[in-house]
């Protein structure tokens, strides 16, 4: 019965802060999620002393080890190789992983190579772990009486593929009867980290329930994890409620669902079609919109006017508005919203204009200075926001505060 984990990622890029390890926290969210306690999460570079290292910590720390990286055709790509030495057995070629591999090149009229054949070997007693994006299987083998180490892709496309529709249903069946798992999951946004805490503390979570919270800027989610038997579903619904009530609008999905899908749905079900003015933003919100399918049924355009003589003569902003109040400003952010709504005819405008850094800023508006702006038939108004941060930081809360305000417009 799998009870307890461990992640393990490896790679000299991660360890040298090249690249961002976004696989450790995707599995270790997954793992959660099925109650699994991830006991540690290990980085290690691409050295064989240090992976021994690191499947020995994760062998006694842990039920099952699942690793990522290093399953590739190069010469340091060592995962395999390692892991065969830990166990102290053989190398495999797998005949069918082979042949796969093979057509698949010839059929993408790439390049055979013998070093991809690295990729169809495996550990003695392994079973392979398919990886329907990418190259690389991945395999699962015994590494002592009851426990387990999955290997998967480091590719955070391929690992997330191979984790869902592989490991995770296996690792259900392995928990057994461990008791009925279920969980909630909040989006949040305005709310800090204390406040979100303070907020809820108030409720009784009892033995069988916990919270737990990940600050991801510009928003929170807080997941709400109940175990227990029969009683479990009536009191998730129980603290589901309370919670909602306890956060009231400040939760604005319930689930995986991003922002920009919600707005998208609300767009679609008040039958409202959006079209976007963006100065300091430069294009950053619409590409969240257009990342979603299906939002050309919604979504019109977008104009990125980011000197003044783009907002004259794009949007027609008055330049004496310009000269009077500045491009950061509620009259400007205003005559862009309503610009942009006239130009390409749809139901809502909405603009962003201001100071994002990390030059630019003055006394009287700093550097996170941004006016926000909405234009409907029958609504038309600007908000002034302050943001902190470098420049991206000031993007990013600049997109979340925009979308958050329309999707509270569409509430209405």
């Amino acid at each position: 019965m799998i009870e307890r984990a461990v992640v393990l990622s490896t790679g000299d890029e991660l360890t040298t802060g090249k690249v961002i390890d976004t696989n450790s926290a995707a599995i270790a969210d997954c793992l959660f999620t099925a109650g699994i306690e991830v006991a540690a999460v290990l980085t290690v570079g691409d050295r064989k002393e240090k992976l021994h290292w690191a499947l020995r910590q994760g062998r006694e720390l842990a039920d099952l080890i699942i690793g990522t990286g290093g399953l590739g055709p190069t010469a340091d790509d060592l995962s395999t190789e390692v892991v065969a030495e830990f166990l102290g057995c053989p190398l495999i070629e797998d005949k069918e992983v082979a042949q796969s591999l093979r057509q698949r090149f010839e059929a993408r009229g790439i390049a055979w190579t013998a070093n991809n054949l690295k990729q169809a070997r495996f550990p003695q007693g392994s079973f392979i772990v398919p990886n329907p994006v990418g190259t690389a299987p991945g395999f699962r083998v015994s590494v002592g009486p009851g426990k387990s180490l999955v290997w998967l892709s480091g590719v955070p496309q391929e690992m997330a593929a191979m984790l869902k529709e592989t490991v995770m249903p296996w690792i259900a069946q392995q928990k057994g009867d461990a008791g009925q798992i279920t969980t909630a999951t909040f989006k949040i946004y305005g709310l800090t980290e204390s406040k979100l805490d303070h907020l809820v503390k108030p409720i009784k979570l009892g033995a069988q329930a916990r919270l737990s919270f990940r600050a991801h800027y510009p928003d929170l989610t807080l997941r709400l994890t109940v175990k227990g038997g029969q009683e479990t579903s009536e009191l998730l619904a129980r603290l589901t409620d309370q919670i909602r009530r306890a956060l009231g609008s400040h939760i604005y999905s319930e689930g995986e669902a991003t922002l920009e899908e919600i707005v998208g749905r609300l767009l679609l079900a008040k039958r409202q079609t959006l079209a976007l003015a963006e100065s300091c933003t430069g294009g950053y919100i619409s590409h969240r919109i257009t990342r979603v399918a299906g939002s050309s049924d919604y979504y019109y355009g977008g104009a990125v006017t980011y000197s003044n003589d783009g907002k004259i003569h794009f949007l027609r902003v008055n330049p004496t508005t310009l000269e009077s109040y500045g491009a950061v400003s509620r009259e400007t952010a205003l005559e862009m919203s309503r610009g942009i709504r006239e130009r390409t005819g749809a139901s809502i405008g909405l603009s962003v204009t201001g100071i994002a850094g990390p030059l630019g800023g003055s006394p009287e508006k700093p550097v996170g200075t941004v006016w926000i702006s909405i234009a409907q038939d029958n609504y038309h108004e600007a908000k002034l926001y302050n943001f902190h941060g470098d420049r991206e930081r000031i993007i990013t809360g600049t997109s979340q505060a925009a979308l958050h305000w329309l999707r509270t417009i569409l509430l209405q």
